[in-house]
């Protein structure tokens, strides 16, 4: 009995190992934002960004900020730059102190979907 279990740890282990390793070398995981998720800034200089781990494509890119009431506050003008690390970048208006979310969504170069909201706020 006792050697099954053993089996049965070995398989358990190798598989979580695997995993592990695959999603080690996943692109387009969002790996930093700027300003950082929930972050309380007293003042904010009217860019953020978005760095992802690999290249992401680019295919429709989409990063907009919103105020409280659900208003777009950013420029319209996204940037994207493909890199090892790619950095997807947005400035907004001058913003007013309150609440703020980022929604961003990209493509990877192998066609996965990577989308998701940060938030902030201005003190």
């Amino acid at each position: 009995m006792q050697f099954r279990y053993s089996k049965l740890r070995v398989l358990f282990v190798t598989v979580i190992l695997c995993l592990l390793y695959q999603n080690a070398g996943a692109e387009g995981i969002l790996m930093q934002t700027q300003p950082r998720d929930n972050e309380a800034l007293s003042a904010f200089d009217g860019h953020v960004k978005l760095g992802f781990s690999g290249n992401v494509s680019e295919r429709t890119p989409t990063l907009v900020v919103v105020d409280s009431q659900g208003t777009r506050v950013d420029n319209s003008d996204i940037k994207l730059l493909i890199a090892d690390r790619s950095e997807l970048s947005v400035t907004t208006r001058p913003l007013t102190s309150g609440k703020y979310v980022i929604r961003y969504r990209v493509l990877t170069d192998d066609g996965l979907v990577v989308s998701g909201i940060s938030r902030f706020s201005i003190k």
